[in-house]
This record gives structure tokens, C-alpha cells and sequence, in this order.
């Protein structure tokens, strides 16, 4: 029998952190892993680094953070997060500095490089729906998935669907 994971998702809209179960303090949410979604870095290119810090004092934290630059990639994995979930139009170039960096990046499946990125040490993806690449872990924030290998988001923003 196959078991679905599944983990929260989080986001910083204006420099604050929402999406936490009513009555549920961060400390007090169940679970090793989290998704926080950073709007502010996708829409206005202000990273939130002190959040990421504090969420990750209770969980592994994947941060959707869209980078484009080695940098912000770097201030993100120093400030918490665990992996990053890499702009959807990030360059092969881009990619293979990256992937020097930490392998700990995801890459949407909507990126037109994710073969680039598979075969040159990429192991994570982010989908919306089942993909036909050969990748070790695949975080989807579309319908329930079935497969050890897909672990669903609860609660992705619905804004961001078009980038993954």
C-alpha cells in the first residue's frame, strides 16, 4: 500500500507570517517539514530572512522564494530554509550555479530546463499534477497525488499555481 506525505504551507505577505491552523501557535504545529511561500520575495523581491530563521527553529522549511540569483539563494539556505524552490524561469547557467551551491534546490515542472536541471544533479521538483521526469522527491500543490515519492501541500496559494 502506498502512503501520500503531506506538509503545511505558509505564507509572508507583508512582512507576516499566515496560514497557521486557528488556535495553533508555530511551535505547537505537528510535523517536521513546512512550506513557507514568501510573496514578498516573489512579488516585490524582498526576501523575509528573519522569518525563515524563526519558522525554522521548529521545522525543516522549504521556502518558495523564486531566486534568480546565486545570492539570494545563499542568504536563504543561511537564514533556515532547508531547500528553496527556484524561479520558474531560471537559466541552465543559473541552474548549474546553483546546484554548486546546495543540492537542496526545487525546481518547478513548468521550467522549460527541468531535464537540464535532472540530469545535472536536481533531485526535487514542484508540480501540480504528475510528472513524467525521474526525480527522487516531488512536492505537489495540485489534487492528491498517490506515489512515496509526491508529498502534497496543504494549502498552497492559489495565486502561485501558474508558476509551478
Amino acid at each position: 500500500m502506498t502512503m501520500t506525505l503531506s506538509i503545511r504551507c505558509l505564507e509572508i505577505q507583508n512582512g507576516e507570517l499566515s496560514g497557521l491552523p486557528p488556535g495553533i501557535n508555530l511551535e505547537e504545529m505537528e510535523g517536521e517539514e513546512i512550506m513557507v511561500c514568501d510573496l514578498d520575495a516573489i512579488f516585490r523581491g524582498k526576501l523575509n530572512l528573519r522569518l525563515y530563521d524563526r519558522v525554522a527553529k521548529f521545522f525543516e522549511v522549504v521556502v518558495v522564494n523564486f531566486p534568480n540569483r546565486v545570492e539570494d539563494l545563499m542568504d536563504s539556505l543561511i537564514s533556515g530554509a532547508y531547500s528553496v524552490v527556484l524561479s520558474p524561469e531560471v537559466s541552465p547557467n543559473t541552474i548549474r550555479k546553483m546546484l554548486e551551491v546546495s543540492e537542496n534546490i526545487i525546481l518547478p515542472s513548468k521550467n522549460q530546463n527541468v531535464g537540464f536541471f535532472l540530469s545535472n544533479g536536481g533531485k526535487y521538483l514542484i508540480a501540480e499534477r504528475e510528472v513524467p521526469y525521474n526525480f527522487q522527491k516531488c512536492y505537489n500543490v495540485g489534487h492528491e497525488l498517490r506515489g512515496d515519492r509526491y508529498i502534497d501541500v496543504l494549502g498552497f496559494p492559489e495565486n502561485l499555481l501558474e508558476y509551478i
